[in-house]
């Protein structure tokens, strides 16, 4: 398991992954929260994607997402989602979306994936669902 997490960020261009303390909200054991920025395309999905497996063999089994600042997504970005959602099923786990973006809901509901993938207005609303 990763000791450190305030050192977690990941950067490629104008995409960001950055874990965040929430110190208001505690969240589950085994668990990572992190703030997405830019456009998760075909390069930046597949950074995204290395990232969250790693911490998965890690030992995470709780990944929290935040895409408030997220000005785009793509079917390879839905794609990591949907396969980290599919790994994190299988071990009794789960992924979270939070607090999208309108470009990134509008996307979501025009591919129907709002209604396989879990999301929550907010972090605390998301933690208290199991």
């Amino acid at each position: 398991m990763i000791e450190n997490w305030s050192d977690y960020t990941v950067e490629s261009g104008d995409f960001k992954m950055e874990v965040l303390h929430q110190r208001f909200v505690p969240l589950p054991e085994s668990s990572v929260y992190f703030e997405l920025s830019g456009e998760i395309n075909l390069y930046n999905s597949q950074i995204m994607k290395e990232n969250l497996e790693i911490l998965i063999s890690k030992g995470i089994n709780f990944i929290f997402l935040n895409f408030e600042q997220v000005s785009y997504i793509d079917s390879s970005g839905l794609g990591v989602c949907l396969g980290i959602h599919s790994k994190l099923m299988k071990q009794k786990g789960f992924i979270r979306i939070i607090s999208p973006s309108e470009k990134v809901r509008y996307v979501l509901e025009l591919t129907k994936l709002r209604s396989l993938l879990q999301i929550f207005p907010t972090l605390e609303q998301a933690v208290k669902t199991d």
